[in-house]
């Protein structure tokens, strides 16, 4: 169970998120540089971003059950995403930078049309809310189940926090403090499984303590829910889940196309490494807690693996660290999401339907508001989810995926690719998905679901759409949606003005022209990112060297001080870049 020290660690790190927006308050002088960091953002700051807020708590929690429950059958999950950023580098990245935009709605406008980008934008408030929802809901059961701290005030005090840090500094607050955050993460997390090693009795104790069914990557169809034909198909759902339009937004703030497919490296790379270190743990269960499904407090036993474990192996204050790393996930994760809906919220509606002649001043204001409304539907969202979800959070999230991620990636990610399809291809295809799963999903499995489709199906292949949902959504409902986008070309007629088409050829246009940031831009003050965020990874290392002086035994003390030294070497390489790259530019931030 956490001491006082993990409390005041966990106290202090929520105050340190916290004054981050505070720090780059002054760095926002207008909405661009709100919304979309004003174009200048260092690759390797927007990277990290990236890479930490393409996950949650959830990676703790419903991962956590997966690995512990069918072994490295999650690593399967993992290569998916790393697919995706391949076919990101590869491809996607710089385009998304090149298309110029502010928000990902922009393009949206630019590619289909003014009611597509109205129908889009509600659509993804609901997706991302949900999403945003069901992440805060993996933090307060873990912390809920694992150290008796109350639900509801994990869900409010995670709330205030982000909405604090997305409030006062925008998107410069929200990707530097996903910066540091990954830091802390990283040095806390690797420390951890080393720790679970050591107490396992090294790398040969722990492979031989996995039980031997858990060494199955590929499960016979209809054995488990995530069998074979979900992962082969699943792998479809790399390219399109992550490098659709609405994900543009993650690479809109980089300062041209080259550091746009710089940043997709850090979550690549990321997820090539740390899936390994990150599954030590639940993995180590079956030695390190062997009793956990008869005592584990959660609902679904799996889900408290990997806290049952550090809390075995982690020394007084870096349980602590461990609890503000799954913070750090989490916040991560939403405050990504309320920035980004706070744009889509001022750029995408109320500016152009509502004040077209808005100042800038008035645009901030409005995406300041939008931001306190989005976390308080986010945090309210949650709160009624914790009390009335019977599902596990890993399927929670794929429900939310097959239900609204998949029917809005798919024609964002196709209408990058064919030009030739009518204005309302966009949200027809959309509204066609969505119907597909509803139909997959709920109709299906009903007494005349069966009477339809098991005579045409047969006895063997029906049961094995009831047991295995997840795969209909890759086996039938994402090969049908794409069929449908690509038959709406049968009825592409130019129009008599022409504003569609050549809206439509300035869309590809601009995606295949590189941007000259210093013509287009300028004002590069990559010296001084790098100065502030070396300054505050130093601060965060100097604190974590403070937690020395609580009693632990003394390999509790050395990952303390590998956790410390992670921090002071990053922060002074930082430093040292900041110095080589020349005075930092004349901002506020120089002098925050």
């Amino acid at each position: 169970m956490i001491s006082i020290y993990d409390t005041v660690i966990i106290g202090i790190y929520l105050l340190f998120l916290a004054s981050m927006g505070w720090v780059f308050r002054r760095f926002s002088k207008g909405s661009n540089d709100y919304f979309a960091g004003g174009f200048r953002m260092a690759w390797w700051m927007l990277g990290g971003s990236s890479f930490i807020s393409n996950f949650s708590c959830w990676l703790f929690t419903g991962a956590a059950n997966i690995a512990y429950t069918y072994g490295i059958l999650i690593f399967g999950f993992f290569a998916i995403d790393i697919l995706g950023f391949v076919v990101s580098y590869a491809w996607f990245a710089p385009r998304f930078r090149q298309l110029r935009l502010v928000t990902a709605m922009d393009a949206i406008r630019l590619r289909f049309g003014r009611v597509n980008e109205q129908f889009f934008t509600w659509l993804y408030f609901a997706s991302s809310l949900g999403i945003a929802a069901v992440w805060m809901v993996s933090l307060s059961v873990i912390l809920s189940s694992a150290f008796n701290f109350p639900p509801t005030q994990v869900i409010g005090i995670t709330g205030a926090v982000v909405v604090f840090i997305a409030l006062l500094g925008g998107n410069w607050a929200v990707v530097a403090s996903d910066f540091i955050q990954l830091l802390v993460l990283l040095s806390v997390t690797i420390v951890a499984s080393v720790l679970t090693l050591v107490k396992v009795g090294g790398p040969s104790a722990f492979l031989a303590q996995i039980p031997a069914g858990h060494w199955q990557f590929f499960h016979p169809a209809g054995s488990v829910p995530y069998d074979w034909l979900y992962l082969v198909t699943g792998l479809i759902s790399a390219s399109y889940m992550k490098n659709n339009i609405t994900y543009a937004a993650k690479y809109i703030a980089a300062k041209d196309g080259r550091d746009a497919r710089r940043s997709s490296l850090i979550p690549l790379l990321g997820y090539v490494v740390m899936p390994f270190i990150w599954f030590i743990p639940p993995l180590a269960a079956f030695t390190l807690v062997p009793d956990l499904r008869e005592h584990s407090l959660m609902r679904i036993p799996g889900e408290a693996a990997y806290i049952a474990v550090v809390l075995k192996v982690l020394p007084s204050g870096l349980i602590g660290l461990m609890i503000a790393g799954m913070f750090s996930a989490t916040i991560a994760s939403m405050d990504v999401a309320l920035n980004k809906n706070a744009g889509f919220f001022v750029k995408n509606f109320y500016q152009p339907l509502l004040r077209p002649g808005a100042k800038d001043r008035e645009l901030v204001f409005a995406g300041e508001i939008a931001t306190v409304v989005f976390g308080v539907l986010i945090t309210g969202l949650a709160l009624a989810m914790v009390s009335a979800s019977k599902v596990s959070l890993f399927d929670a999230f794929l429900y939310m995926n097959a239900y609204l991620g998949v029917p809005l990636s798919i024609p964002m990610f196709l209408g990058m690719l064919v030009k030739n399809v009518p204005r309302w291809a966009g949200w027809a295809t959309t509204l066609f998905g969505m119907l597909t799963t509803a139909f997959c999903y709920l109709f299906v499995p009903t007494a005349a679901g069966r009477a339809l489709l098991e005579p045409v199906l047969g006895s063997s292949i029906y049961p094995y759409l009831i047991s295995n949902k997840f795969v209909i959504t890759h086996l039938v409902g994402v090969p049908l949606t794409m069929l449908f986008f690509f038959a709406t070309r049968l009825f592409h007629r130019p129009l008599p003005d022409g504003a569609y088409e050549r809206s439509t050829e300035e869309f590809f246009r601009r995606m295949a022209t590189p941007v000259d940031f210093e013509k287009e831009v300028g004002g590069d003050n990559t010296p001084a990112q790098a100065r502030i965020l070396g300054i505050i990874a130093c601060i965060y290392g100097g604190f974590i060297t403070c937690l020395l002086l609580i009693p632990n035994p003394p390999i509790g003390r050395v990952g303390i001080g590998a956790c410390a030294l992670f921090l002071w070497s990053v922060g002074a390489a930082l430093l040292v870049y900041a110095r080589r790259g020349g005075r930092p530019a004349k901002t506020d931030l120089t002098r925050c």
